[in-house]
């Protein structure tokens, strides 16, 4: 009667209790689900109903930045339908860092700043809008397939 239980073992916990993920749990069995090393008093991390510590959450569903590959800590670039350390993120021609508020443009699945874009050949970007032009005229002829229900 008011002795808690233990989330992992189902037995009374005496002593110290860790209160999580609406469970209570013994120090020694409150766990990350991927390498098993007790939280002890470290933050953790939910995802469907398991705890992670941040090196395993990061590794598992964080993500990865396309310039370093390496999974990003911290807060996210998303451009041109990637993701980017905001210390990756920077002009691919001058390696100028650029934020979502700088002008730039795609070129190679990469950012360039506009300066870069505007001393880049005229014959260039003529090149560059034309291919643009062209893939956005694919998208809109494509015929649109039936649905099966």
């Amino acid at each position: 009667m008011g002795v808690p239980i233990c989330g992992a073992c189902r037995r009374p916990i005496e002593g110290r209790v860790v209160n999580a993920m609406g469970k209570q749990w013994h120090v020694e069995h409150f766990v990350c689900a991927k390498c098993e090393k007790p939280f002890l008093g470290h933050r953790h991390y939910e995802r469907k109903g398991l705890a992670y510590c941040e090196t395993h959450y990061n590794q598992l569903f964080g993500d990865v930045c396309f310039h370093c590959n390496r999974v990003i800590e911290g807060d996210v670039v998303s451009a041109l339908n990637k993701a980017w350390c905001v210390n990756c993120f920077a002009c691919s021609t001058c390696n100028t860092k650029l934020t979502l508020k700088d002008k730039f443009v795609e070129i190679d699945l990469k950012p360039v700043c506009k300066h870069c874009y505007e001393k880049m050949p005229e014959e260039f970007k003529r090149r560059l809008a034309k291919r643009e032009r062209e893939a956005k005229d694919k998208d809109k002829h494509k015929k649109k397939k039936p649905v099966c229900l």
